[in-house]
């Protein structure tokens, strides 16, 4: 296992850390027992980050992490999050603390090491995905107001937010310097955080630039959907609509069968490798939901780079739109 500075935390966090979608039930069909041994595996190979959330399968992730990690505790790093609905803005600290203590509960820990915002930010609220804005989370009464109150009372050590909605709105979250990470979006067939490359889908929540913003202002960064929720896969494991967005970047990512060569021995890899040569995503999260699939990605983190060759071709492609 390799290990990576998680930004201004000083966190040690594997390079490979461990999503909580699968475990969750968000990614495919699994079992509880096969979760287990997909966490305990995990240990195994070295892997120290578990990233969780309420929302993946209605606490189920968080409950089968909690059962996996019981007697392990203090070996691993654990970060989940919070997602308010715009009905809680009127008591955000009850709604924060109400999530938080469920989710203690369910993790079997009195504190997790990391604690995120899982609302998009935007410059205004939109009811349909309870986006949040600036004021929302930095303003009295807020967000983070909510969030270093458990903090001091050491539920939780650090804070971090999720880099969806626009790039003026989490500038602020971001500079306001009250939180130390950031998850990001980032794949071969969704590159907007790097700011510089045109936009190909741009109705895609991820805005441009907000990488580089991470590194000027020393943000861990955790590197989500990495895979592309799925579509960046040999085959994906639910079924889905063919006119569905997912759809559209399962017909992307077969342009980049290019890359399974050598070492590579699936699309799952190639992906998963492209973001590792991101210096800057100190550590990815794959939603796993059994042991073969954290074996599969652990394996990436010994891979050679691609050649600055591949790298042409495949930003040729994208600039295309993968057309």
């Amino acid at each position: 296992m390799h290990y990576t500075r998680l930004g201004r935390t000083g966190l040690q966090v594997s390079a490979m850390g461990f999503g909580g979608g699968g475990i969750g039930g968000v990614w495919g069909a699994t079992t509880d027992e096969e979760c287990a041994r997909a966490v305990r595996r995990a240990l195994e190979l070295g892997v120290t980050f578990f990233d969780v959330a309420p929302s993946y399968g209605n606490g189920k992730a968080e409950e089968n992490l909690g059962r996996a990690l019981r007697g392990r505790r203090g070996d691993v790093l654990v970060a989940t999050k919070v997602r308010l609905r715009h009905q809680d803005l009127g008591d955000v600290a009850g709604a924060v603390r109400a999530s938080v203590e469920q989710s203690l509960r369910l993790l079997q820990t009195d504190a997790v090491d990391l604690l995120q915002l899982h609302n998009r930010v935007r410059n205004a609220r939109l009811e349909a995905d309870n986006s949040l804005t600036p004021e929302d989370v930095l303003g009295p009464g807020g967000v983070l107001e909510a969030f270093q109150a458990l903090q001091q009372e050491g539920k939780t050590r650090f804070l971090g937010f999720t880099g969806y909605g626009h790039i003026e709105a989490l500038r602020q979250v971001a500079e306001s310097s009250g939180f130390d990470t950031v998850q990001i979006h980032y794949n071969p067939i969704h590159q907007n955080a790097l700011g510089t490359l045109p936009f190909v889908d741009t109705e895609w929540p991820q805005p441009m630039g907000i990488l580089p913003l991470a590194q000027a202002l020393d943000l861990g960064v955790i590197g989500i959907r990495p895979l592309a929720a799925g579509a960046l896969s040999d085959a994906v494991d639910r079924a889905y609509s063919p006119d569905s967005e997912l759809a559209g970047d399962v017909r992307k990512a077969q342009r980049l069968r290019l890359l399974v060569r050598g070492p590579v021995r699936t699309l799952q890899q190639a992906a998963m490798l492209f973001v590792r040569m991101q210096t800057y995503i100190h550590t990815q999260v794959p939603g796993f939901k059994n042991a073969a699939e954290v074996e599969e990605a652990v394996a990436v983190l010994d891979m050679p780079p691609y050649e600055p060759e591949e790298l042409q071709v495949l930003e040729a492609l994208y600039r295309r739109g993968f057309t």
